[in-house]
């Protein structure tokens, strides 16, 4: 029991984690519409510090769901099982936070998905207005890391 007590106080950790993360990508997300550089580079940073934390986390979970295995002598363990056919008292509790974390999980996915696009959006407007002013370098990059060559602008050109 004392591994499945362990298991329920990573999750309550891991949702813990996952509840900032979806607080950091929802303000992240109104920092990109208001162009604001400067906010959206601070949550970046906020986002690395969380996702370390989630490998960590990550890491605890399969490590106990390992001795849980090796104690109960079955392979291939998930929560939804444990919870069912191991966690007696602990059972509603192990549910209650899988779905919670399978929700948080999905909102996460959705938001950084509804983040690519929102940045691939401002690139393409970013790119489209460099080229159309003729500002972009000789040999450059393009946004889908194809290697281009871009006209110079005149003021490039001659000083």
């Amino acid at each position: 029991m004392e591994n499945i007590t362990a298991l329920i106080e990573i999750m309550q950790s891991q949702i813990k984690l996952y509840t900032e993360m979806v607080s950091i990508l929802k303000e992240e997300k109104q920092a990109a519409i208001k162009w604001d550089s400067k906010l959206t580079n601070e949550l970046a940073k906020a986002k690395d510090t969380l996702t370390y934390k989630e490998k960590f986390l990550s890491e605890a979970f399969v490590n106990c769901i390992r001795r849980i295995e090796k104690e109960s002598g079955i392979d291939g363990l998930r929560v939804e099982t444990i919870a069912r056919d191991m966690a007696g008292e602990y059972s509603e509790e192990l549910m209650a936070l899988r779905n919670e974390l399978m929700d948080l999980t999905k909102e996460v996915t959705s938001l950084n998905t509804a983040l690519k696009i929102l940045f691939k959006s401002n690139m393409s407007l970013i790119n489209g207005l460099f080229t159309k002013l003729g500002v972009g370098g000789r040999n450059t990059y393009s946004m889908n890391k194809a290697y281009k060559t871009v006209r110079t602008s005149t003021i490039c050109q001659t000083g």
